[in-house]
């Protein structure tokens, strides 16, 4: 049975964060991004299994909402609950009543059924906020959620 730890992220998890978001994300930041919203105060929550980092979440607070940036977990752990346990580990370190809000790409479907679960609504939309995927010449709209 692999060993699943789930902890609050530090700076030390950089590298490991970094190379998942170039692993997963077209939109993908860059270290210095990273390092940059850790260093601001973004929460960083990161799941190990034997040792390696293999999801994260990652927001920001903003008055009494807490925007979710990133969610993230490795392409062979997918469809396991961490994604679901990342964020109730973010909703649970915050206050009761605090709004919770996302973006999610028009066609990450597996997305959007995960925060439907966790009781997000689609509470807008952002025309053409995404950069087009590899093989797409259009920008993609963001479904904006909240819960």
């Amino acid at each position: 049975m692999t060993e699943i730890l789930y902890r609050l992220g530090e700076v030390d998890d950089l590298h490991a964060v970094h190379a998942l978001n170039q692993a997963l994300f077209a939109e993908a930041w860059s270290k210095q991004s990273l390092l940059d919203v850790m260093l601001s105060g973004f929460d960083l929550y990161v799941v190990e299994a034997q040792g390696v980092l293999v999801g994260y979440i990652l927001s920001q607070d903003i008055l009494d909402e807490t925007h979710i940036m990133q969610v993230a977990v490795s392409s062979d752990f997918q469809r396991q609950g961490i994604a679901k346990r990342l964020s109730q580990m973010l909703f649970n370190a915050k206050p009761k009543g605090t709004t919770f809000m996302l973006e999610v790409r028009r066609s990450n479907r597996a997305a959007q059924v995960l925060y439907r679960k966790l009781g997000f609504q689609e509470v807008g939309c952002r025309k053409n906020y995404y950069i087009p995927l590899a093989g797409d010449n259009e920008r993609e709209d963001a479904i904006l959620m909240s819960l």
